[in-house]
């Protein structure tokens, strides 16, 4: 079987990969125990923010980091353990192992992203992507596996998508081809593949009596992996089947290819949202006036993929507030409710953490 050509960017330019926290070890020091502890907290968040931001920034916004970020380090840090806690001349030293939540979704993150001090283009990175297609040895023109893969790509709200063409050999790229590629279109990670479709004859013929329906069925296959560009590494790879059935051959290979297209497309969103998300606190607040309608937006947010908690915080006067546990951007989370919702929605405001709606 031969493969699909896909390609999508989206590691930060400015921060190392990391697809988990940071785990890093700290001491703090001060008159109490509980002094310590929190002093080793703040330390410890203060040097996962040091390997994420440069040194000049550091420099430069060390009162502004102060002030919103080492204040609150207890908030950014997923879990943590006590090491060793001494008392030396009436100072406690307490030394804490601790888990810094620092993928691009993570509070974390978005504060940094809210405050200026990173790039908040990592909340929606660059993705390219470079789908031929080729039906029993002929190239296909306006590969229709390619504009699934990139609609799946936006749907998830990915919406900085760009076709490129890397030509016969995409699917061998080296760790030198992926370096170049990232800097030619200022993209982060790489999906290369192959993919095939072939005719499988009228499917009525494989009915009793080899009767004729005057249709043309056709299968699929594409297989593609996916790169950090800047390293090479391979970091998610998976194959995918599809069929399509029409009167003409041609349309019947495209059907079978879009399908396929649509399902790696689907798996690599799932893989760079599981990459480079985590699941966060969204406050969604849904202006409604009758209880009714508030319950079609909530029962359109249990349904959405990677929500794990949905619970109504508080409700008054035709306002509620649902506190989400989200894999994802507000603004994806945006997109699914008004595609899951059965109601008329209308969209007040994305700010920080928060989607703002209303119901008419």
């Amino acid at each position: 079987m031969r493969k699909i050509i896909l390609f999508a960017l989206m590691l930060c330019l400015c921060l190392p990969f990391t697809a988990e926290a940071r785990n890093v070890t700290a001491t703090g020091t001060g008159a109490t125990p509980s002094a310590a502890e929190n002093d080793a907290l703040r330390m410890a968040v203060q040097q996962a923010v040091g390997a994420l931001v440069d040194s000049k920034t550091l420099v430069a916004d060390n009162e502004l980091l102060s002030d919103s970020i080492y204040t609150q380090s207890r908030g950014f840090i997923t879990d943590y353990r006590i090491l060793s806690r001494t008392q030396s001349d009436g100072v406690w030293n307490v030394t804490i192992n601790a888990d810094v939540s620092d993928e691009p979704n993570s509070k974390l993150m978005s504060e940094l992203a809210r405050l200026g001090i990173i790039d908040t283009q990592l909340r929606n990175p660059r993705i390219c992507v470079a789908i031929p297609e080729t039906h029993i040895r002929r190239s296909i023109p306006d590969p229709a596996g390619e504009t699934a893969v990139i609609k799946a790509l936006i749907d998830a709200g990915f919406n900085n998508v760009t076709a490129v063409n890397l030509g016969e050999n995409a699917y061998n790229l080296n760790a030198t081809s992926l370096k170049s590629i990232a800097q030619n279109y200022g993209t982060d990670i790489v999906i290369v593949g192959e993919a095939f479709s072939e005719s499988a004859g009228d499917p009525a013929a494989y009915l009793p009596g080899a009767h004729s329906s005057g249709l043309n069925s056709c299968r699929a296959r594409v297989e593609a992996k996916m790169y950090i560009a800047k390293t090479g590494q391979i970091i998610a790879a998976d194959g995918k089947y599809g069929a399509g059935t029409d009167t003409l051959e041609s349309i019947a290979a495209k059907k079978a290819l879009a399908k396929a297209g649509k399902q790696i497309g689907e798996y690599f969103v799932g893989q760079i949202t599981g990459m480079y998300t985590n699941r966060q606190d969204v406050k969604v607040i849904v202006y409604g006036g009758d209880f009714n309608k508030i319950n079609r937006v909530q029962r359109a947010l249990n349904d959405i993929h990677g929500v794990k908690n949905c619970n109504l915080a508080e409700y008054a006067r035709g306002k509620a507030t649902f506190a989400v546990m989200y894999g994802g951007a507000p603004q994806t989370l945006w997109n699914e409710i008004e595609t899951n919702a059965d109601a008329d929605l209308e969209l007040i405001e994305i700010a920080y953490n928060t989607v703002t709606i209303r119901v008419k």
